[in-house]
């Protein structure tokens, strides 16, 4: 995989069809094309189908079949400057600019392709934060009838978890969770941070059993606004998110599509000092990933 971070530079190397299909050949099966019928490694390129034809059984199979791209109709190129848009764009990219960018035919279409390559982004979780931690939840969501704070009804809850170990932010996870309660917080900060890190978390009650697992150090915060000066990078990262959503898409996005978009911003942050090979890792992730369908993203 090469590094293609520049306009100029990504319009040069893949401006065919042709570039474009032995680049994601090359990416897929970096040792050379195997069958998965009959494990062969010779095989037939029907470039014009985008397909190879196992030389031993006669199986065709597609170059993007059981990837993120599974049976969509566009063209590679297409394809290919979604993913750079999506990946190099600081601030994302709305479905609607996506379609008016690539001349994609119907918003649907471009909502979907958007999707997709949402679930390229979604995180492997293999790796765990480490050092001092800050945790904190927030609450996602327009203006809704109901009590303010914990309590809000209609809204989403976000955790959200920073590495807080040097004067800048490290990585961060961001997950939707159903509640604010003892045993879905803790599940969180299990999951991502690892066991003995320092956790600063506010004074709330769902966090005070992490102290046996993590060196605990709650905060306690009087006032409301005190929250950004006494936990100030995990407010970082919140304030940056609602500012993302509401900027790019103008609105919150409905609570069932809500991880997607933050696995997208997570995505984009933590490699935020490797944008020269953001293209590459994220194209990678759409060939590693199955594809979602239209009904499993409704329903």
């Amino acid at each position: 995989m090469q590094s293609h971070l520049s306009l100029l530079d990504f319009q040069e190397h893949f401006d065919t069809e042709e570039k474009c299909f032995d680049y994601l050949v090359k990416a897929r099966w970096p040792e050379g094309f195997v069958c998965p019928r009959c494990g062969n490694r010779q095989a037939y390129a029907l470039k014009a189908r985008k397909l190879f034809q196992c030389k031993k059984c006669r199986h065709q199979v597609s170059v993007t079949a059981g990837t993120v791209f599974h049976k969509l109709r566009q063209p590679l190129r297409t394809l290919f400057w979604a993913v750079y848009l999506v990946a190099t764009n600081k601030k994302g990219i709305s479905a609607m600019d996506l379609q008016r960018k690539l001349a994609i035919p119907g918003y649907k279409t471009a909502w979907l392709l958007l999707h997709k390559i949402r679930c390229g982004m979604s995180s492997s979780g293999q790796f765990q934060l480490s050092g001092v931690t800050e945790v904190d939840e927030t609450f996602v969501g327009g203006a809704h009838p109901g009590p303010r704070g914990r309590g809000a009804l209609g809204k989403s809850v976000v955790a959200v978890a920073v590495e807080a170990e040097h004067d800048w932010i490290g990585h961060a996870y961001l997950e939707h969770i159903p509640d604010a309660g003892k045993g879905t917080l803790g599940t969180f900060v299990k999951e991502h941070v690892a066991m003995g890190s320092t956790l600063v978390t506010d004074g709330f009650g769902s966090y005070v059993h992490l102290g046996t697992a993590y060196q605990h150090k709650p905060v306690k915060i009087k006032e409301p606004q005190d929250a950004g000066k006494l936990l100030p990078k995990v407010h970082i990262v919140i304030a940056n998110l609602k500012t993302w959503l509401r900027g790019t898409f103008n609105r919150y996005p409905a609570q069932k599509y809500l991880q997607r978009y933050l696995d997208e911003f997570v995505f984009r942050f933590n490699r935020r000092w490797k944008q020269e090979l953001i293209f590459d890792k994220l194209l990678l992730r759409c060939i590693q990933r199955s594809t979602v369908t239209l009904a499993e993203l409704k329903g």
